[in-house]
């Protein structure tokens, strides 16, 4: 039986291999941490900036109230280079969730929010009939889709936000609104006969 001397054990050989693993080990986490910080700042301005900042710019000309400004903001973003899917996925509806946050922590108003709201509604408009919304759509069509807000349901920027990226991406699109009763609904899909309905609801207890 070994006896304990109260002093602490001298390193073997396998401590010592396991302590100069360690310390590769880090070199190696230093490096690559190192290397991946290199090639974001090799990057420099590429169009995830640019994205980031055409969010920026949009938020606050939503939150202004100015409607030519905005519009002028995502414009200039198209031709600048950023996708048009990419417009309306990390800019306008970024953008419209930064207001959201900005509501709840009362940065803004209720008046503000629902301005900002109109306005990002109106930029999502003016993209969808940009001509890159034209040449970006694939020719035959991928199915028929119904998205509408259920009933009781007036926030619409989702629904029309899920609505034009998917006529982006090749499907008919019927856009029904806010509030669709769902007898009104089913009529509607009984007629249209869809593949595919989407219902948008900001609270799960609203869904029929």
């Amino acid at each position: 039986m070994r006896r304990h001397t109260g002093r602490r054990p001298g390193r073997t050989r396998a401590d010592a291999r396991l302590a100069v693993g360690g310390r590769a080990g880090a070199r190696r986490h230093r490096h690559r941490r190192h290397h991946r910080a290199a090639h974001d700042h090799r990057r420099g301005p590429g169009v995830k900036t640019r994205v980031e900042r055409c969010a920026d710019t949009l938020r606050a000309a939503a939150t202004a109230g100015d409607e030519y400004a905005a519009i002028d903001a995502a414009r200039a973003a198209l031709d600048s280079g950023v996708p048009l899917e990419t417009m309306l996925l990390d800019v306008v509806a970024v953008a419209q969730a930064r207001v959201g946050l900005d509501w709840a922590a009362n940065r803004i108003t209720v008046a503000q929010e629902h301005t900002a709201t109109a306005v990002h509604e109106q930029v999502l408009a003016v993209l969808a009939h940009e001509p890159a919304a034209r040449d970006h759509r694939p020719g035959p069509s991928r199915g028929r889709v119904s998205v509408a807000c259920v009933a009781g349901e007036w926030h619409t920027f989702p629904a029309r936000l899920l609505a034009e990226v998917l006529r982006l991406r090749g499907w008919q699109v019927d856009y029904l609104g806010a509030h669709v009763p769902t007898p009104h609904l089913v009529v509607h899909v009984h007629r249209a006969a869809p593949d595919v309905v989407a219902l948008s609801a900001s609270i799960a207890t609203r869904l029929p």
